[in-house]
């Protein structure tokens, strides 16, 4: 019956009438040709871009001031490519960062490209250059070779793990410092890298993920200060790879993650550097206790104390001090972005549901709310901390 109503209407409306005087026959056809094509469509896809890149550190060089430079380097085998990763499907057009570096400066720079160092080319570059700007990165599908094959040990793509957390074009950034030492990363990349030498040396470095048509317009807006970066880091970056369990240890209490990893890490969860300063207080719990199928706001005040307009992304963090069963070192329970003016402030408010501290007991084959203490941290990482309080779970 449900089935014969419904073909009424149609007919009524003219659903199924193929003619001219149909005024819904290009409903869902003329509407969305080639909707990828639209400029919103390639705005969107840049403010995307933008809010990924993580800046994870920054010693002063950048934002770069376009109107200061005469020259820029750019170099590296990820400078010129946009890579779709597994899953991502094909896009409809790709800006590289070298494309929207050249988009962002004009004409009046001089742009010098080296994909490598062949015959000396990337060396000579960046001697040459103002800035060098070096990008690198894995290659998510590994094109050329058969099934389970990698390029390098430190890809990783389907059917063939990674065999180190090295990364081999490392080589290639030492060689660009040497000759310029006003030298940016930009780390194209799928998964952490243990860069220890360039988070030693390179005085800025960005991390931005593979895939997307706009990427070298949404990096040159990061480098050249139009946006300020608040991407922030969605894994542990170990700082080595004998920090990790053997491979085919699965149970992540041994060692995996933020939350049971003892180690210190080269790039800690939730990691990412802004263009400014914020100032986080006034820390407010809504209660002293939280009961089973509550909800309590977590509110705090956070101010931007430097010069630029930018996103802040606020982290709790939770952790049982006197947990009897194995609980996580700290676990992230809720988080905010929230755009604020410099010089200004806002009220940040995120709520805490009871069913989040809750563990499963698989002798009561239940979620329990353990009663205890519970500590809260916020701040701007999992290992930058800014205010702390406590509540306790009833």
């Amino acid at each position: 019956m449900a089935l014969r109503g419904t073909l009424r209407v149609m007919l009524k409306l003219g659903l199924l009438d193929d003619g001219a005087g149909n005024p819904y026959a290009s409903i869902g056809i003329e509407d969305t040709i080639r909707p990828w094509t639209r400029p919103e469509a390639a705005e969107l896809a840049r403010k995307a871009t933008v809010k990924s890149v993580v800046l994870m550190k920054n010693e002063g060089l950048l934002p770069l001031h376009a109107g200061e430079l005469k020259s820029i380097a750019v170099i590296g085998p990820r400078a010129h490519q946009v890579i779709s990763d597994w899953y991502a499907g094909t896009p409809p057009y790709a800006v590289s960062v070298l494309d929207g570096i050249r988009n962002a400066l004009g004409e009046g720079v001089e742009v010098l490209y080296a994909a490598s160092n062949k015959a000396d080319s990337a060396v000579i570059a960046a001697g040459r250059a103002d800035v060098a700007v070096v990008c690198v990165g894995n290659h998510p599908l590994s094109y050329g070779l058969g099934w389970g094959q990698n390029h390098v040990p430190s890809d990783g793509r389907e059917d063939v793990d990674r065999q180190a957390i090295s990364l081999e074009q490392e080589d290639l950034v030492r060689l660009v410092m040497a000759a310029n030492p006003n030298t940016v990363l930009v780390l194209v990349s799928s998964f952490p890298y243990a860069i220890s030498w360039s988070k030693e040396h390179v005085p800025s470095i960005l991390h931005v993920t593979q895939s997307s048509q706009e990427l070298g317009n949404g990096v040159a807006d990061i480098l050249f200060g139009k946006e300020s970066p608040a991407g922030r880091l969605v894994q542990t970056w170990p700082a080595s790879i004998d920090q990790l369990p053997p491979i085919l240890d699965y149970n992540i209490r041994n060692g995996r993650t933020y939350m049971y990893n003892p180690h210190e890490p080269l790039f800690p969860f939730g990691h990412g550097l802004t263009y400014t300063t914020f100032e986080y207080r006034d820390l407010v719990t809504g209660g002293e206790t939280i009961r089973r199928g509550a909800v309590v706001d977590i509110t705090l005040t956070v101010e931007n104390t430097g010069s630029m307009d930018s996103d802040e992304v606020v982290q709790l963090y939770v952790s049982y001090p006197d947990s009897k069963v194995e609980r996580p070192r700290k676990a992230l329970k809720g988080f905010r972005r929230i755009h604020i003016p410099a010089g200004e402030s806002r009220k940040v408010t995120i709520p805490l549901e009871a069913e989040e501290l809750c563990y499963w007991d698989p002798k009561k084959h239940d979620f329990v709310l353990e009663k205890g203490p519970v500590n809260l941290e916020i701040g701007a990482s999992s290992a930058d901390i800014r205010v702390k309080g406590n509540l306790r779970a009833e």
